[in-house]
């Protein structure tokens, strides 16, 4: 494995990964890496996928200012394998870049991942795993150069102030998500981890160290009256499909709100499928003959809605409340409120939000991963 930056007269004696003719001709491999994801785990990627793929099909997405040269060197390409190489954002970002660049085959064009930084939630749902660990990648592309994809809904976001505010418009990091945007608790506790990590980059360079810094973090919010008993309910108004859910809101009185898109949230967890939890006696089993199977191609989200210490007990495989599916969510917040977007947190004011369909992403699944498991809906 070439980790030491060897010269070029090195890296061209290294051979290409080894793919048979029918391989070659049935789709182009190209990479973007995002050489600031994972520490210094992205440079070391960099290296060894120029070495694999060849130079020409591996692209810097800090020095090239993001995917669209590679895109467009691309763009006639019939059967293009992208793999993004980084965290849930480098992902996203890999994804919107497709929505803006003219690809003559887009419906042919599928993205893996190569899973870079501490979350990796996308990563962990297609079955590609929870991080890289300095490991010869050879294997790993090659899989994803022959692996099946599977059909992925992304949601837009829509924005606006309400007319109290005085405000004209507001902007939101991302308008579109593809793994799941949440309210309240959770969102605080990545935000405050976020602007931390932003403060003493160095110092949360090491995945283990992340963990038990973000595990403190939780621990301190549960001094914060903000989200103790069920607090975000008085400012917080949702609707499904034009069913007013602040009846449900004030019985429960969650302190996180969460819309799943993929079955992977905080690091792999799922607490829309996970085991019953009996502490909610007022619900039961029986609820779940209202909902859908969670599918992320269906065209459906899932709200789920937790106490402040269920955040832990979820990463024990405990569920969420389950509250709703539903293809149209309409919310109106009424004061500043945490908000995290695949992994991004931010303070958000008061406003309206809509979330539609925006459209659907192919990606490349392993034969085990949750998203292989799930029924496939058709392309819309």
């Amino acid at each position: 494995m070439n980790t030491s930056g060897d010269d070029n007269s090195t890296t061209m004696q290294r051979p290409l990964l080894e793919v048979t003719a029918a391989d070659a001709s049935r789709e182009q491999i190209i990479a973007f890496v995002n050489p600031k994801s994972g520490g210094l785990q992205g440079q070391t990627v960099l290296e060894q996928l120029r070495s694999q793929l060849g130079e020409q099909n591996v692209y810097d997405l800090v020095q090239d200012h993001g995917p669209q040269k590679g895109l467009k060197d691309n763009q006639d390409v019939k059967n293009l394998r992208i793999i993004a190489c980084g965290g849930d954002g480098t992902v996203g970002w890999v994804l919107s870049a497709l929505d803006t660049t003219p690809m003559q085959y887009m419906d042919l064009v599928s993205v893996g991942v190569v899973p870079l930084g501490t979350g990796n939630d996308m990563a962990r749902f297609l079955g590609w795993g929870v991080g890289y660990r300095g490991e010869d990648l050879a294997p790993m592309i090659q899989t994803l150069g022959n692996s099946e994809s599977r059909l992925l809904d992304r949601w837009q976001i829509d924005v606006k102030p309400t007319a109290h505010t005085g405000v004209s418009s507001l902007k939101i990091p991302q308008p579109v998500f593809n793994n799941y945007l949440s309210f309240g608790a959770d969102a605080q506790i990545a935000l405050d981890f976020h602007e931390k990590r932003n403060a003493s980059p160095r110092r949360y360079a090491n995945r283990i160290f992340n963990k038990l810094a973000y595990g403190c973090i939780s621990c301190n919010t549960f001094f914060d009256r903000r989200y103790l008993f069920g607090n975000i309910a008085n400012y917080f108004e949702l609707h499904v499909d034009g069913r007013n859910m602040n009846e449900d809101l004030f019985r429960f009185r969650p302190d996180a709100i969460l819309i799943l898109n993929i079955a992977s949230y905080a690091a792999g967890t799922n607490p829309w499928q996970g085991d019953y939890d009996t502490l909610w006696c007022a619900h039961s089993q029986a609820d779940d003959d209202r909902f859908r199977e969670q599918s992320c191609s269906d065209g459906y989200l899932e709200i789920v809605g937790f106490k402040h210490f269920e955040l832990a007990r979820i990463r024990l495989g405990r569920r969420g409340h389950r509250m709703a599916q539903g293809s149209e969510i309409k919310l109106t917040i009424r004061r500043d409120l945490p908000m995290e977007i695949d992994g991004e947190p931010f303070l958000l004011g008061p406003c309206q939000i809509v979330i539609t369909r925006k459209n659907q992403a192919r990606m490349i699944i392993t034969e085990r991963s949750k998203a292989a498991q799930q029924v496939q809906s058709k392309r819309v």
